[in-house]
């Protein structure tokens, strides 16, 4: 029996070392975050791949132009009402888009200062109606004058249209309702002057250079007879954007 407690007493001790040695070691260690999101990835490897797309012909067209951007709605309802104090009369149409063409809020023009009409109305953004507007202003109402009359229309050849240039290269500022072709004004108690060729030195002939010199301090484009076969009828006029803001009168 004297022996029985040594033995119990070592046995007691070597059961607490090996406590404190578990303790002193401390909780076995989580897997490291890389070592868990690899093996995340592991688990999603069998799913398939995603096919590519198919190739791109060679043929294929390049995309259409983007149609201009609009103006900001407070510049737009800024312009409108510049339009109401010059007594400018037109009609809010809905937007409208072809394919690589368009515009946002554009007005059908129906009469422009001092009474001149419209024929037949044109499809234009504000910028254009509010050009054209100022040119009545300040190049025909003074041309006619000096023609002892008053100018009493626009006849209009083209406003909107989705169409390309008439060479194809790009599209045409029509596209855009940026443009208008104006193919001859008439007069009061004077038979109306169409956009033609004509004798300089006639009255006509000075009455159409002066409106035409008139328009290119309001547009940025002013085509006419002269300038090319397909501008030989009519004044185009457009608000076209170029760098260092060029404009191109001809």
């Amino acid at each position: 029996m004297k022996l029985a407690a040594p033995i119990l007493l070592m046995a007691l001790l070597s059961v607490g070392s090996t406590a404190r040695a578990e303790t002193s070691r401390g909780p076995a260690p989580s897997p490291p975050a890389e070592a868990s999101a690899t093996e995340g990835t592991a688990a999603t490897s069998t799913l398939p791949d995603v096919p590519l797309p198919p190739p791109r012909p060679r043929d294929l067209a390049a995309p259409p132009p983007v149609p201009a951007p609009a103006a900001a709605s407070g510049d737009e309802e800024a312009c409108r009402e510049r339009l109401v104090r010059m007594g400018v009369v037109f009609e809010p149409r809905p937007d409208v888009f072809g394919p690589g063409c368009g515009a946002t809020r554009p007005l059908a023009l129906s009469r422009l200062p001092d009474g001149v009409a419209v024929t037949p109305p044109a499809i234009v953004t504000c910028p254009v109606a509010e050009a054209l507007a100022a040119w009545i202003l300040d190049s025909v109402v003074p041309a006619a004058n000096r023609l002892d009359s008053a100018a009493t229309a626009l006849a209009i050849g083209t406003s909107y249209e989705c169409r390309n240039q008439r060479n194809g290269a790009k599209r045409s500022e029509h596209a855009f309702a940026n443009a208008v072709d104006v193919m001859g004004i008439s007069l009061w108690r004077r038979p109306a002057i169409p956009v033609t060729p004509r004798d300089a030195s006639s009255p006509e002939g000075r009455f159409i250079a002066e409106v035409r010199a008139g328009a290119c301090t309001h547009f940025t484009t002013v085509l006419g007879p002269g300038s090319d076969a397909a501008h030989a009828d009519h004044l185009h006029l457009d608000l076209r954007g170029r760098k260092a803001a060029y404009r191109l009168c001809q």
